[in-house]
């Protein structure tokens, strides 16, 4: 894919948790960004016209999707949502302070940026789809800023975003808006896995095809500028929780369920990381929703 533009993603490598049989080492790690490839306005201003650019900056200017608009993996530049898009604009945003790099023709760094901005576009997520608990579903916050000739121009734009995520955690090309969306039909984006998150990371499938679990909901720990919680402390909090969670989802009298849990390592929580997701485990792999019909229709 061309161009060096920064798309993060929302779902990265995250710390085990087993129920059935004890703890897994944690993996750590956040997953390589994507790249988008910015593009400058055909009629630019000139330098006069910018009073606050640097002065040794190019005068380019880059046409960038708005809040409620869509982009896709290649071009900033907004997209009808109602065409194939990877991404949904949620927030926008300009660099400041630090990040900002007035005087540098060098994008921050990705993990200072991850660490400053991604919190926002988290919370941003989720006033846009209407759940806060959408880590139990296909769709994940997405962020994306100015690439490196755009940035040496003098742009200090980012956008946070949603996508829908596929199993390596790269969004996918989608048509329609996103918004309010989980609000609205949260079992429509339900997170069900042909793995089993108590051994790897959960791999999506639709809920409708053979799957081995789905996931119930998510339990905040934290704050992601306050410590992360340890091992012990991730694990007799989710216990309680997730179990709590897979009765409701599936009803008292199923006995071929256990809960199983996922939490993030310290470099996701500091990022905006600071929930841990539940699932419903199946002895044998299932198709179709295994809801309760008197169970709550979003999770929490």
């Amino acid at each position: 894919m061309s161009g060096s533009g920064r798309i993060a993603l929302a779902v990265s490598a995250l710390a085990a948790a087993l129920v059935l049989a004890g703890c897994a080492d944690p993996t750590s790690g956040l997953a390589e960004p994507d790249l988008a490839r910015a593009t400058d306005a055909p009629d630019a201003p000139q330098l006069d016209d910018l009073p606050n650019e640097p002065a040794h900056k190019a005068a380019a200017r880059t046409i960038v999707a708005g809040t409620g608009e869509c982009l896709d993996s290649q071009h900033p530049g907004p997209v009808d949502c109602a065409e194939p898009h990877t991404v949904e604009v949620t927030k926008e945003g300009t660099f400041g302070g630090d990040l900002a790099g007035a005087l540098t023709d060098t994008p921050p760094d990705d993990a200072a940026v991850f660490n400053q901005i991604f919190p926002q576009c988290r919370q941003a997520a989720a006033d846009y789809l209407g759940s806060d608990a959408y880590d139990a579903s296909t769709l994940g916050a997405w962020l994306v800023w100015a690439d490196a000739d755009d940035w040496k121009a003098g742009n200090r734009w980012y956008r946070c975003g949603v996508a829908e995520l596929d199993g390596d955690g790269q969004a996918q090309t989608r048509s329609g808006s996103v918004r309010g969306a989980l609000a609205e039909d949260f079992g429509d984006y339900r997170l069900c896995s042909t793995t089993r998150p108590s051994a790897e990371l959960p791999r999506p499938v639709p809920c409708e095809e053979s799957h081995v679990a789905e996931a119930v909901g998510v339990v905040g720990v934290g704050a992601p500028d306050s410590p992360p919680p340890s091992e012990r402390e991730f694990d007799a909090k989710a216990r309680n929780a997730c179990g709590t969670k897979v009765t409701e989802y599936v009803g008292e009298e199923r006995r071929d369920v256990a809960p199983s849990w996922r939490w993030p390592d310290e470099i996701n929580w500091r990022n905006g990381f600071t929930n841990i997701t539940c699932y419903a485990e199946f002895q044998r792999p299932t198709s179709g929703s295994a809801q309760n019909p008197g169970s709550p229709t979003s999770p929490n």
